[in-house]
């Protein structure tokens, strides 16, 4: 499977009742595409993926694979607390024909080493597909250390991973100890240049959702610095807090309305979303109309 390109992780719009929009899903699909993005992650974190229902990420990941019809891969995300219900999920994501898997490590749970690499091993072990480890220790409070990235390095299936730590002295460590093996995902918007300019070739980006064009332009070495600086305010902004409510709220500015979110979190209030637009003014041409 071919990780080169944008990837996105689509958002997840749901309806005035909070039911989970299916045909907004479609109608997203059919925008990013247009927008010449080269993959999409169902059930991703910024698809609110914790928020879902089994039966919503049955939904959302059929949804999105029907929609695209091949065009573009497919990869669904895989959380879980227990490597039982992660080998759930990810059965569920192969009965529906996805091209592959983006796994974090279980949230909450602090395993060893030892421990995170026997869970990804299981759950990817599973099913067989082609599969991102996704690196967010932030959110999930664990890492993929050396010690649980030389296990998991010789399973045929891990292809890359996300990394979206904020740590880029990890960059050197991909492109020497698992080169050929595991090939870095940028997974951190706002570093995005420093890991195209170290050889990065892909980028699985929440704001890709709002900012296609800019995204496209980072990873194009004609055109990086001029769409990093122009954007760069918005992806601090974003990712200073709140990051799945101002990215929604960004994509209702550009055209494609989607921004409620699901409890716990809010949606963005009027004073954020006037914040917003003025930072899209000042990024202009890298800023446009998603529609």
């Amino acid at each position: 499977m071919n990780l080169a390109g944008v990837h996105v992780p689509l958002v997840t719009p749901f309806d005035s009742s909070g039911d989970v929009d299916a045909k907004s899903i479609a109608h997203l699909v059919e925008v990013m595409l247009a927008n010449n993005l080269s993959g999409i992650v169902a059930a991703g974190t910024t698809g609110e993926a914790y928020a879902l229902t089994f039966e919503e990420r049955h939904t959302v990941i059929s949804t999105i694979v029907s929609q695209v019809k091949g065009r573009v891969p497919v990869l669904a995300g895989i959380g879980g607390m227990s490597t039982g219900e992660a080998i759930k999920q990810s059965k569920l994501a192969a009965e529906l024909k996805v091209d592959g898997l983006m796994v974090a490590g279980p949230a909450y749970v602090l395993p060893t080493s030892v421990e995170l690499a026997k869970h990804v091993n299981a759950v990817i072990n599973s099913v067989k597909l082609p599969s991102v480890l996704y690196d967010y220790p932030a959110r999930t409070g664990v890492q993929f250390d050396q010690e649980s990235l030389d296990l998991l390095a010789d399973n045929e299936y891990v292809i890359g991973i996300k990394e979206a730590s904020g740590d880029l002295g990890r960059i050197p460590m991909f492109k020497s100890r698992y080169a050929g093996r595991i090939e870095i995902v940028c997974g951190a918007d706002a570093d995005s240049k420093a890991f195209m300019d170290a050889g990065a070739t892909s980028w699985i980006g929440g704001m890709a959702n709002a900012l296609p064009k800019a995204h496209l332009g980072i990873m194009d070495p004609q055109t990086r610095a001029a769409a990093y600086d122009a954007v760069l305010p918005i992806l601090q902004h974003i990712e200073s807090g709140r990051y799945i409510a101002k990215t929604k709220a960004l994509m209702g500015i550009l055209g494609a309305p989607c921004s409620e979110t699901r409890a716990p979190l809010n949606t963005l209030e009027d004073a954020g979303i006037e914040e917003l637009r003025g930072l899209v003014a000042q990024a202009g041409q890298w800023a446009p109309n998603l529609v």
